[in-house]
């Protein structure tokens, strides 16, 4: 079975979660690839080319859900980019102690919260 490709979204103050998403994918228990494309500068024309061409080498989108990541722009225009697409999407609420927004786009009953095995059984419903 191939490997299921997320592409990952995520406000820049949170890149401590993708890392660690990133970290936990590379067991060897674990069949997914995660795949993100770091926002510099999220509205130069150039970047949501290259960022929707990015999001169409996957099966869907993981955003992570942080404090900020409702107000975020390039979070926003990913949710919108991963709709366009008619890719799959959902969410994880990154702090065990808070539930934070949910950004604009993104149903509410597709936000998990982080566990990885969890994680693993949604990304497997894309294949």
């Amino acid at each position: 079975m191939a490997k299921p490709r997320a592409f990952i979204s995520f406000e820049m103050e949170d890149k401590w979660a993708r890392d660690f998403l990133v970290q936990q994918s590379k067991d060897d228990n674990n069949d997914v690839d995660f795949y993100d494309y770091s926002v510099k500068d999220p509205f130069d024309s150039k970047w949501k080319t290259e960022c929707a061409k990015r999001i169409a080498l996957t099966k869907g989108t993981i955003v992570l859900v942080g404090s900020t990541t409702h107000k975020s722009e390039a979070v926003l225009w990913e949710i919108a980019e991963t709709i366009r697409q008619n890719h799959y999407i959902f969410g994880i609420q990154i702090n065990k102690e808070n539930t934070h927004t949910i950004p604009s786009g993104l149903p509410s009953n597709n936000v998990i919260r982080w566990n990885f095995v969890q994680i693993v059984k949604w990304l497997n419903t894309w294949v």
